[in-house]
C-alpha cells in the first residue's frame, strides 16, 4: 500500500464551531490514492512538541485540485496547536493510513451511523459511494453528537442528497437522543441491511452488541491513539476474538491483538474484545 510522506501546504482553513476546524491539504499524491476509512498522521509542531503525530480521518478528497481535507475538534495541546496554523503552511503528514472501507455495493440498504469524530470517514465513504452509481436512496446517514456546537457537519452532509437523521444528545440539533437510540429505531428484522458505524469506543461498543445480537452486518471504524501509525510501536493494540463471525469460537479468553493502525481502523461486528 503506497504510503506519502513530506510537508504540505494548508490550501483553506475553516472554522466550523468554537472548537472544531476543517483543513484542506494541498496533496495531490495523497488525494490521488485515499481510501475511505483511511487516516493520515500530523505533525502539529516542527520541535517534537507534542513528539507523535496525531491521527485524522480523511473526511474528502478533491482530485480535480489534488487536495484531500480532515475535520478535527480541539482536546489537547496537539490539536490546538494545529488548530492555530495558518493557510498557506506546510506541515508534515504521512499517509493514507490503514485499512479502510470498500465502497458501498450489493442490493441491501445501508445505514452509516457516525457519532461526533467519527462522521469523517463516514461522509467520505458515501460520497464516493454515490459517485460510483451506489443508489443515493438505499443510504440512510445517521449523525450524532452532544450538542449543535459540537457536531462536525460543515454543512455538506445534506448535498450528498441521503436519508439524512441528525441527534443530539441535549436536543439543540436535530432528534433529542443518541445515535444507539435511531440506529435500534431503523434496524429491520429482516437483515437486508448492511451497518457501518465509526464515533467513540463506548458508542461502537454499543452499535457492536445490538447488531450482533439481531444478527445484522456491521464494520466499525475504530477511534484509537497511534503513536506512530506503521504498527511499529503497537501502542494501539487491541484484544479480537479469533476467527471472528465464523462461528469458529466463542471463548474470550482466547484473543489475539490487532493493531488498529494497520490491522484496522476497519473492524467486523462480533470481532472486537471491548472489556
Amino acid at each position: 500500500m503506497k504510503k506519502i510522506s513530506g510537508y504540505f501546504p494548508i490550501a483553506a482553513k475553516e472554522k466550523i464551531s468554537r472548537s472544531i476546524f476543517k483543513l484542506v491539504f494541498r496533496s495531490p499524491e495523497i488525494a490521488g490514492c485515499a481510501k475511505p476509512g483511511q487516516f493520515v498522521q500530523i505533525r502539529t509542531s516542527d520541535d517534537y512538541f507534542p513528539l507523535w503525530p496525531r491521527p485524522f480521518s480523511i473526511y474528502d478528497v478533491d482530485l480535480d485540485r489534488g487536495e484531500f481535507s480532515v475535520i478535527f475538534k480541539i482536546f489537547g495541546c496537539g490539536t490546538s496547536q494545529l488548530a492555530e496554523i495558518p493557510e498557506g503552511k506546510k506541515i508534515h503528514i504521512l499517509g493514507p493510513l490503514g485499512k479502510g472501507f470498500d465502497l458501498l455495493s450489493g442490493d441491501k440498504k445501508v445505514i452509516l451511523a457516525a457519532g461526533g469524530i467519527g462522521l469523517p470517514p463516514l461522509h467520505f465513504l458515501a460520497r464516493k459511494s454515490i459517485d460510483s452509481i451506489f443508489p443515493v436512496e438505499k443510504i440512510t446517514f445517521i449523525s450524532g453528537a452532544r450538542s449543535k456546537m459540537e457536531h462536525f457537519d460543515d454543512g455538506r452532509l445534506a448535498d450528498l442528497g441521503v436519508d439524512l437523521r441528525i441527534c443530539t444528545d441535549d436536543g439543540s440539533l436535530g432528534t433529542r437522543g443518541t445515535v444507539v437510540d435511531l440506529l435500534e429505531g431503523l434496524i429491520k428484522k429482516d437483515g437486508k441491511q448492511m451497518v457501518y458505524a465509526c464515533g467513540p469506543s463506548a458508542m461502537l461498543e454499543k452499535v457492536d452488541a445490538v447488531l450482533t445480537s439481531r444478527k445484522i452486518s456491521g464494520l466499525l471504524s475504530l477511534e484509537a491513539l497511534m503513536p506512530c501509525g506503521l504498527g511499529i510501536c503497537s501502542g494501539c493494540a487491541i484484544k479480537t476474538i479469533p476467527s471472528a463471525g465464523r462461528g469458529l469460537t466463542d471463548d474470550r479468553r482466547d484473543y489475539h491483538l490487532k493493531r488498529v493502525c494497520v490491522d484496522g481502523p476497519v473492524f467486523r461486528t462480533g470481532e472486537v474484545i471491548w472489556r
